[in-house]
């Protein structure tokens, strides 16, 4: 891009301007009837939008100015009064303003007025916000004007009163042009993003009595992106407004067309931009690339235990991408063109991982989904094996009742326990959901007799380990978190174990007769849960422990058992005792 080193003025330093006003405030002594008056302004001298030569303004029906009004007094009957442009004269060479007030008294006022209406007012202080966001159409909003006070009767309902005052403008403009040949996009483009060394938009501050007093800046930025439904190309021009001050340093730019966009280009600028002028540009828009929308997985941690060799991305059963496992562990589905929002927002993508052991899949919301980004998540390879009951609803399961001789089945009879909400393959038996989205509890129960005691164990079974491959065999840590309580007789105490089991399918509890010692059965690999509470609950379930199996396969289940201890030769008595278990996770040894 080539900067022309002459600034050419689109606007007189010295402009004609007459104004008329909507916003009331009364002189004390001035007649409160509201009438509507009207007041001229010499078009030769007041002009406010680009006529088709480039190098003049004129006024535009519903053009609005705002009038403050002073007496002699120093009083303003007129503060920021809203005065709408109706019409020219039969010669054109007058706009006429006019607007609902009440009477003004007679006599001579000083004038003071701005274009356009302002965003905020306090006193002769007027404050203009100059957008980031412009069309690249010369906007009569963003070409701030103030006049020179100028003193003129009273504004009357029984004729027009001419405001013969000088305006100047307060902004600086940039008039872009795209010379022929020098579009090496291509085609049209729809946006042009502008990056500046130093801050050119924002709110801009006036003071309306003094059109030459310095301005001040306020909510300001360094970036402006132009865009335009219809598009641009050569020989169009391009109106960028920006607030007056010293431009020095490196400016960037790129645009964007409906499936490409170009590489940034910088170039050095040292220039003044003087209010009131106009600095042409000549732009050349450089090489152009595909335009994508990207979506960057970032791969910020590992449960499974073991590396991943890749993984694949779904959109439901369409694969969208399938990545190698590399050292900065980010990988990009990258779509050309423009994602469909209504298609795309809050879709869920699923990521698969292969290892040398196991597969394993997790998921990923898109929430928002905007065009042309690229926008990042980050994923963790989720754990081999893992369940927080977070989805478990409350229910009994008879871990508090029934008979409790080793001759009756139904006290430890096993149950699919999805029913309340968990992954299928949960079974359990004396189990039961006291808090929901908690721990899950297993039961047992103890009857003591003067001979011996009967005794009832609960039992909890996980879904097989699926995601081992089938064939493979690796050595598993078993971690997870447990409480525990009980009822009844303070003799008792809840024991319990883990380990496994490769049976499939309900898997009952079990009872024993005249026995006073644990009797754990059909558990694999039994390793002893010490100190279980005697008062806890699922929600403090924080005690913590962990085993390994060895040679586990996509067969293996992780196993639960939980009986009550405690005898006394001379006491008949029984009891409860149960075991919270939550937080289960399980990963590879490597």
């Amino acid at each position: 891009m080539k900067i022309l080193q002459t600034i050419a003025s689109l606007f007189a330093i010295a402009t004609t301007f007459v104004a008329c006003s909507s916003g009331v405030d009364s002189h004390p002594t001035a007649p409160t009837v509201e009438q509507e008056v009207c007041l001229s302004l010499p078009v030769a001298t007041t002009r406010t939008s680009i006529d088709p030569d480039g190098q003049s303004t004129r006024w535009a029906p519903g053009d609005k100015l705002a009038l403050w009004a002073k007496d002699a007094n120093g009083d303003f009957v007129l503060s920021n009064a809203l005065f709408s442009m109706r019409h020219y004269s039969t010669e054109f060479d007058h706009a006429y303003f006019s607007a609902n007030i009440n009477e003004m008294a007679e006599g001579d006022y000083t004038y003071l007025l701005s274009y356009p209406q302002p965003v905020a007012v306090e006193g002769t202080l007027a404050t203009y916000t100059v957008s980031a966001t412009q069309s690249g159409n010369y906007d009569g909003k963003y070409d701030i004007m103030v006049a020179e006070p100028v003193v003129a009767k009273a504004l009357s309902a029984k004729e027009r009163v001419e405001l013969n005052t000088v305006t100047k403008h307060q902004m600086h403009a940039l008039k872009i042009n795209v010379p022929e040949g020098r579009n090496l996009y291509g085609d049209r483009f729809y946006r042009l993003e502008i990056t500046f060394p130093s801050d050119v938009v924002g709110d801009i501050t006036v003071d309306v009595s003094d059109p030459n007093a310095e301005p001040t800046y306020t909510n300001t930025s360094n970036v402006i992106v132009v865009e335009r439904e219809e598009g641009f190309d050569v020989g169009d021009d391009i109106w960028v407004f920006v607030l007056p001050g010293t431009v020095e340093g490196d400016v960037t730019y790129r645009v964007r067309g409906e499936r490409r966009h170009s590489e940034y280009t910088t170039f050095p600028m040292s220039r003044t931009l003087e209010r009131g002028h106009v600095t042409p540009v000549r732009m050349m828009i450089p090489v152009v690339y595909p335009l994508y929308t990207e979506v960057t997985f970032s791969v910020d941690k590992n449960n499974l235990g073991e590396d991943f060799n890749y993984f694949d991305v779904y959109d439901g059963e369409t694969l969208m991408g399938k990545f190698e496992r590399n050292a900065s562990n980010k990988y990009i589905v990258s779509y050309e063109g423009e994602l469909d929002a209504d298609v795309y927002d809050n879709k869920t993508f699923r990521l698969v991982f292969d290892s040398n052991n196991a597969v394993v899949e997790t998921s990923v919301n898109l929430g928002d989904v905007t065009a042309y980004t690229s926008k990042s998540y980050s994923v963790i390879v989720p754990y081999l094996f893992a369940e927080d009951f977070s989805a478990l609803q409350t229910y009994d399961g008879d871990y508090t009742s029934g008979p409790y001789t080793s001759v009756d089945g139904a006290s430890t009879a096993a149950q699919d326990l999805s029913a309340y909400g968990i992954p299928s393959g949960w079974t359990g038996a004396r189990t039961g959901c006291d808090a929901a989205g908690s721990a899950i509890l297993v039961g047992g129960r103890v009857d003591c007799v003067i001979l011996g005691a009967t005794r009832a164990y609960g039992r909890l079974d996980s879904p097989a380990m699926s995601s081992i491959k089938a064939g493979k065999q690796v050595s598993v840590k078993v971690s997870f978190t447990y409480s525990g309580s009980r009822s009844g007789s303070t003799t008792y105490y809840p024991v319990g174990r883990c380990g496994y089991t490769t049976l499939s399918g309900l898997q009952n509890g079990y009872a024993t007769q005249f026995d006073n010692n644990e009797a754990f059965t059909d558990i694999d690999g039994a390793v002893t849960i010490s100190n279980i509470p005697t008062s806890g609950s699922a929600s403090a379930a924080t005690a913590s422990m962990s085993y390994t199996i060895s040679g586990c396969t996509s067969e293996h289940r992780l196993s639960w058992h939980v009986g009550h201890m405690g005898y006394k030769s001379w006491k008949v008595d029984n009891g409860y005792g149960w075991m919270y278990v939550d937080n289960i996770k399980v990963q590879i040894v490597k």
